[in-house]
């Protein structure tokens, strides 16, 4: 990987009884993103039966000379890939990361069940969860 590579880092806050419930929910999202989970916690202190789970995938966007513009483009193909209906969000930036927030859960919901918000994330360089980089992956990659 080089320091041109983003990755995306997409939470899922979803409404489900446990971790699997929760994993699960996300299924199809995760097979039309190409996409793995990362993690998944419990956010119930904050909405009871609350759970918010971060998968990840690279993105085909390279950051080269406007490292900026490749981080809202990151996200804003990623969202509109979701389906039809999915507006073209407003992308905040702050390099070495873009976000924004999707919270339309009659939306959302049809991709995962449950599902009250998403946050969508691309960052330059390494994914900080390291899991969704090839640099990341890679057998050479220094602990």
């Amino acid at each position: 990987m080089e320091q041109d590579d983003l990755v995306l880092l997409i939470t899922v806050v979803v409404e489900a009884a446990n971790e699997p419930q929760a994993r699960a929910a996300c299924d199809a999202l995760l097979q039309r993103a190409g996409a793995q989970i990362v993690d998944a916690r419990d956010c119930s202190d904050e909405e009871p039966g609350c759970w918010a789970v971060v998968i990840t995938r690279p993105s085909t966007e390279k950051a080269t000379h406007n490292v900026s513009a490749a981080l809202a483009r990151a996200v804003r193909t990623f969202v509109r890939g979701l389906g039809d209906g999915f507006p073209t969000p407003r992308v905040a930036c702050e390099p070495p990361t873009a976000w924004t927030v999707l919270d339309e859960p009659e939306l959302i919901s049809g991709l995962v069940p449950g599902a009250e918000r998403v946050l969508v994330e691309a960052w330059a360089g390494d994914d900080p969860f390291g899991a969704g980089t090839p640099r990341d992956n890679s057998p050479s990659r220094p602990s």
